[in-house]
């Protein structure tokens, strides 16, 4: 049978380890690239990037009683939610600390949870840990597939592929989908700074799936190359249709670095608090009632702040510091105030060096200037919000 893997080496992309083994012990690989770097970043911002997710995955919830369950064990409200309609949220543990991050999809006879796939399984024991006598039953759907696209054009190019319109979807809205004739589920997720459409098919079929949506490429004029164009933008397709083509990690990075969008056991992890990751608004609510670490949360809320949070850091040049660098006051360069978590350099910013990084609270503030070495030197960068585009509001698909 053949895979997505037998698909993205026909198209001659290279692959990179990503994160820690899985649930299975397996190594989990992402497309790195596939040999176009500048116009698969380009295509985030001009047309309609195709991402692989292998590094993603489903849990399944069931039960009459799985909604005020969940309610009553992550940050977010899940009572109110309704077929269609979704949430981002945090599952915490007692002392506040996340365990994971999740998107929550509720269906009518069931709620998914998509999630780091190296989570599954110490999300189900965790949660499983606090059910009773509840009418509740989860199980990780091992055979979930998941893809993505991201750009502006992205929900013109499903409509068209799907044969029928998509949207409009509001942010986590999700509705079923089916190509090539394989059923699935599309949900809304923007992580680049425009619109992100996110597919989850069972495994049989899923490569009918990204084999159709490389096809739509191929009609743009997408063809495999193992030379990088070195380009600002793809080229012009040869159909004069939209530009469609798939895309790895490098282009992703890049984009949801520019969109200030931090990733889970990335730029924080099961030792932070929700409050040090720029996501509270986001991801928790001040009004749903109590749930799991909800007292900490509040507290830090209420009464104080933490110790250090994510920030954005945009640097002078493109002389860029690699995740695990510490930043130091310039005028000090003994004293750490901080640290990288991720980098890239910026096409939209002229092709200048920008992180985001976990800050002491106090050295977080917007202007604040800091320094980090790189390629040998000691270079100087401003911090600033996550964000690194101009912020607008999120539309429907």
């Amino acid at each position: 049978m053949t895979t997505i893997r037998d698909i993205q080496e026909t198209a001659l992309a290279t692959f990179m380890p990503f994160g820690q083994p899985a649930n299975d012990d397996k190594l989990i690989e992402v497309v790195d690239t596939f040999g176009q770097y500048e116009a698969e970043y380009a295509s985030t911002r001009k047309g309609a990037a195709i991402f692989s997710v292998p590094h993603r995955s489903v849990i399944e919830v069931r039960g009459t009683e799985r909604r005020d369950f969940l309610h009553k064990m992550v940050t977010h409200d899940t009572l109110s939610l309704k077929p269609g309609l979704g949430r981002r949220a945090f599952l915490l543990g007692r002392t506040g600390r996340i365990i994971a991050d999740l998107i929550i999809l509720e269906e009518s006879d069931r709620t998914l949870l998509v999630t780091d796939r190296a989570d599954v399984s110490n999300i189900i024991r965790e949660l499983n840990n606090y059910i009773v006598m509840e009418d509740v039953q989860l199980r990780g759907l091992d055979d979930a597939q998941q893809m993505s696209i991201h750009g502006p054009l992205s929900g013109a190019i499903l409509d068209e592929i799907a044969g029928q319109p998509v949207g409009p979807l509001e942010a986590f809205a999700h509705r079923p989908i089916e190509i090539a004739g394989v059923r699935g589920t599309v949900h809304r997720f923007d992580q680049t700074g425009s619109m992100g459409l996110h597919l989850i098919f069972p495994d049989q079929g899923a490569a009918d799936v990204y084999a159709r949506l490389l096809e739509r490429a191929r009609q743009d004029g997408w063809k495999p190359d193992t030379t990088d164009d070195s380009s600002s933008s793809p080229p012009t397709p040869r159909d004069g249709k939209t530009r469609i083509r798939p895309a790895g990690w490098l282009a992703f990075n890049t984009a949801r670095i520019e969109a200030g969008s931090p990733l889970f056991h990335i730029d924080f992890g099961p030792d932070s608090l929700p409050a040090e990751t720029g996501l509270v608004s986001q991801v928790v609510s001040f009004t749903k009632g109590c749930y799991l670490g909800q007292e900490i949360v509040a507290r830090m809320h209420n009464l104080g702040h933490p110790k250090r949070t994510l920030v954005g850091l945009r640097f002078t040049d493109d002389r860029m510091p690699i995740a695990g660098t510490a930043v130091t006051d310039p005028a000090k360069a003994s004293e750490v105030i901080g640290g990288i978590t991720s980098s890239t350099i910026s096409p939209m910013l002229g092709n200048i060096a920008i992180a985001l990084a976990v800050m002491k609270w106090g050295r977080h503030r917007a202007g604040e200037v800091v320094a980090a070495p790189a390629e040998g030197a000691s270079v100087t960068a401003t911090v600033q919000e996550l964000t690194f585009l101009p912020v607008t509001p999120t539309g429907s698909a």
